[in-house]
């Protein structure tokens, strides 16, 4: 299997570096964005010590706030970047700087080929029951941001500013994903033709829990996704902003039982250990 793994960090250098030493193959590819607020040191550790690796490319970098349009933007430059190299790959895995693989990379390979032209995402039709209105404030607000500063407008028509929105059934689901190379080219041609659509997204709550969602699921590639994001996660408080939460030795166990393929998220300066502890049960044969 060719895999090009998208990864957004902003952080922890040295997790990034391993993390993608751990992935490395003679068939990966990495596409990184690293968020423009990242300090200089941090940026030249990971650049310095991955700009080695000919299959690693660096994104042009700009600002990711919460909230905002820039992970979207990250991504669509990933894949812009893929296709404009055409690179012989047959799945994009999108990652943060904070994940790890749970299984070898010779588990992930088979798991693809098994369920090769199969994409793999988290997703559910608006109003979700568990997001806030049902998710579909997100949309029928204005959500400005300049740099920290964040305004919300309420009452975003259909035809606001003359940004009309596609009249396509509105999906959400976790922002992380592996799509076939088939889903990948279809994204990119979709956003080539249409816009508008990435220009309505530039206004809209957390996109990246929306935007690739709602191109796919309303495809014909739809019937081929299936509702699994391969990532294992924790919420041992949910209601406690934050997103999930550290993991630790003490969850090697449910980790390594797990059918995922990922897990998130780890922090070296928090707990080292677990990440020797997972690789001392994913070595390649």
């Amino acid at each position: 299997m060719n895999l090009a793994y998208i990864v957004s960090a902003y952080k922890l250098p040295d997790q990034l570096i391993r993390l993608v030493l751990k992935l490395n193959s003679h068939t990966s590819h990495f596409f990184i964005h690293v968020d423009r607020k990242t300090d200089d040191a941090t940026w030249r550790r990971m650049s310095t010590a991955l700009s080695r690796f000919s299959n690693v490319h660096f994104l042009p970098r700009h600002r990711c706030y919460y909230g905002g349009f820039g992970h979207v933007r990250a991504t669509i430059k990933a894949i812009s970047e893929i296709i404009r190299r055409r690179l012989p790959f047959d799945y994009t895995i999108l990652l943060t700087g904070q994940d790890y693989p749970i299984k070898s990379n010779q588990q992930i390979d088979t798991f693809f080929s098994r369920h090769e032209g199969q994409s793999f995402m988290e997703y559910f039709p608006l109003p979700h029951a568990e997001w806030d209105y049902g998710g579909i404030d997100r949309i029928t607000d204005w959500h400005l941001r300049f740099g920290r500063n964040y305004f919300r407008i309420p009452g975003r028509s259909a035809t606001s500013f003359g940004r009309r929105f596609p009249s396509l059934q509105l999906f959400g689901g976790s922002a992380y994903w592996c799509l076939s190379r088939e889903c990948t080219d279809y994204i990119y041609r979709f956003l080539q033709e249409r816009r508008s659509y990435t220009r309505f997204f530039e206004y809209v709550n957390v996109p990246e829990e929306l935007f690739f969602h709602t191109i796919l699921l309303n495809s014909p590639l739809g019937q081929r996704v299936v509702n699994d994001d391969l990532r294992f996660l924790e919420w041992r408080n949910p209601a406690v902003a934050g997103g999930p939460a550290v993991l630790r030795k003490e969850d090697l166990s449910k980790i390594m039982n797990s059918s995922k393929l990922f897990a998130r998220k780890f922090d070296l300066t928090q707990d080292a250990e677990i990440l020797d502890m997972i690789d001392a049960q994913t070595r390649d044969d």
